[in-house]
């Protein structure tokens, strides 16, 4: 067993996968989103921990898209708080500060203390926060990096500032596995992504369906599709115990949707983590 996560060491999805219980002997790093939902089409990890959705920054696009596209299912999720830090080579004061390099979702989770405290320092934009920290670390400017206390131990880093964060700030990460992998049947959510056509009452009919059978979504998301006419519909249904069959369900979605993607039942997370 092995589960990829986004890397290099020191990232949020290292603490997320370590607090979920996997391993850290069996992590494999990869560089990107796609680069893991790759790793595990092509067998190279068994699982993957993929970030979902920041309270801040809402649910990842990059994440979302390789949903649709990747054969999936959804076996577990996680959330946990997130803590930003303001990290250097050096205990620079906020006015040397040359350059800041972050992560975009992580940018969106500090854009308050950043106007506030270096309103006119350049924003540099890199794919992880281990890498920020890297790059602090190399760099010839006066550069600082935001992510995670740990990143700053592992690239011998100096924390400038600490919690730079929006307050209450978490992130959900979801354990996805193929889809051809025996799934458990209970769980108290399902995800399901759907498709309609751009016309009117589309969108009323296929929710009707929730509705009448007093179904609580507890998170719809659209977003367009490119190639043609329509929407895509991520949705979150919180499933009563033993009292809805998912097969009737998604056969009377299919009957109104262009297309269906069933991701699975699985457990909720609280934020304290008692899953």
């Amino acid at each position: 067993m092995s589960l990829g996560i986004l890397g290099p060491p020191g990232t949020f999805s290292e603490a997320a996968a370590i607090a979920y219980g996997w391993p850290k002997q069996e992590l494999v790093y990869a560089d990107s989103i796609s680069l893991l939902f790759h790793k595990l089409s092509q067998g190279e990890v068994t699982d993957i921990l993929v970030p979902f959705e920041n309270s801040a920054a809402g649910i990842l696009r990059s994440s979302l898209m390789c949903l649709t596209q990747s054969p999936v299912m959804i076996m577990g999720e996680i959330i946990v708080p997130v803590k930003q830090c303001l990290m250097g080579a050096h205990p620079y004061d906020l006015a040397e500060i040359q350059v800041v390099v972050t992560q975009p979702a992580v940018l969106a989770q500090c854009e308050s203390y950043l106007h506030q405290n270096l309103p006119e320092v350049r924003i540099e934009i890199t794919d992880s926060t281990a890498r920020a920290a890297q790059m602090a670390a190399a760099d010839s400017r006066k550069v600082a990096a935001i992510g995670p206390e740990q990143a700053a131990i592992n690239y011998g880093l100096v924390i400038i500032a600490s919690d730079i964060q929006q307050e209450n700030n978490c992130t959900r990460f979801f354990h996805l596995s193929k889809a051809t992998r025996q799934q458990a049947d209970d769980g108290n959510k399902s995800s399901i992504i759907f498709e309609l056509a751009d016309q009117p009452g589309a969108l009323y009919k296929a929710l009707e369906i929730f509705a009448l059978k007093q179904l609580n979504l507890s998170k719809i998301e659209s977003f367009p599709v490119k190639t043609k006419q329509g929407y895509r519909f991520y949705i979150e249904v919180d499933l009563p115990t033993g009292l809805l069959s998912v097969p009737d369900l998604l056969a009377q979605l299919k009957s109104r949707c262009s297309s269906v993607l069933y991701l699975g039942n699985y457990y909720s997370c609280r934020e304290d983590n008692h899953c």
